[in-house]
């Protein structure tokens, strides 16, 4: 194991340890990811996310789970399908949404520093929860061999009889670094930016953290990290778990 891997799995495991020893209780997780522009044909994949909270004071671990299939339609464009499940503490284990996302890469594909595209994205919840539909804006940067930077621009809107008729925006952004051939570290962003009736920063989520991602044989894959809670209104820890097969 190169020098570089083992400072950044130390890095990982001190930060994790730190995290587990301060947490408080809190009531989401955050199971999404700053997701890029780019397609690349033939791509198709299946991945698992888990996302934890600790609890304590009484109070049991959340757990958040999810589901995804994605694939690319041709060089251009792309889709994905994905369910999400709550597994909160005193209740049974709940299909929460099913959501589809329809991606197109429009920068060229040989763009040297900037690449961009669109995704468009809907959302069918169970229950009282509204519906929701989205509009993203993806961009990434290649600021040089190892280290690329994203930002993820994103408008909501919900539907139903509980629906707010305000827009939501959202900013998520990140910063990777490929350590070694097969390891990236990755720092991500999540910030709400308020919606079109009470737009900033005040009294919102937004939260910060670390990611170690790696590649398996066979095609797999698997990202751990943790997003800390940067203001009141988001979880103090959310521990995050993925793992991915390509085919």
């Amino acid at each position: 194991m190169s020098a570089v891997l083992s400072a950044a799995l130390r890095a990982v495991f001190a930060i994790t340890v730190a995290a587990l020893l301060i947490c408080n209780a809190a009531d989401a997780q955050n199971t999404s990811s700053v997701s890029g522009p780019t397609v690349s044909a033939g791509d198709r994949s299946v991945e698992y996310r888990l996302g934890w909270i600790p609890g304590e004071e009484g109070v049991g671990d959340n757990f958040a789970h999810r589901v995804d299939f994605g694939a690319a339609l041709n060089e251009r464009t792309a889709f994905k399908v994905f369910a999400n499940f709550e597994d909160r503490p005193g209740a049974d284990p709940r299909f929460d949404n099913l959501n589809a996302e329809y991606l197109i890469e429009l920068s060229p594909e040989n763009a040297p520093v900037w690449q961009t595209g669109i995704r468009f994205d809907a959302r069918l919840s169970n229950g009282p929860d509204p519906e929701r539909i989205g509009f993203n804006w993806l961009n990434q940067w290649r600021l040089s061999d190892r280290l690329r930077a994203r930002a993820q621009f994103i408008a909501t809107r919900q539907f139903g009889e509980t629906a707010s008729r305000a827009v939501a925006f959202e900013l998520r952004s990140s910063l990777i670094w490929q350590a070694t051939e097969q390891y990236d570290i990755s720092l991500l962003s999540f910030t709400n930016l308020g919606d079109s009736d009470d737009f900033g920063m005040d009294g919102q989520v937004q939260e910060l953290g670390p990611t170690l991602s790696g590649d398996l044989p066979n095609g797999f894959g698997w990202t751990v990290g943790t997003l800390f809670g940067l203001t009141d209104e988001a979880p103090d820890q959310d521990f995050r778990f993925w793992v991915s097969k390509s085919f």
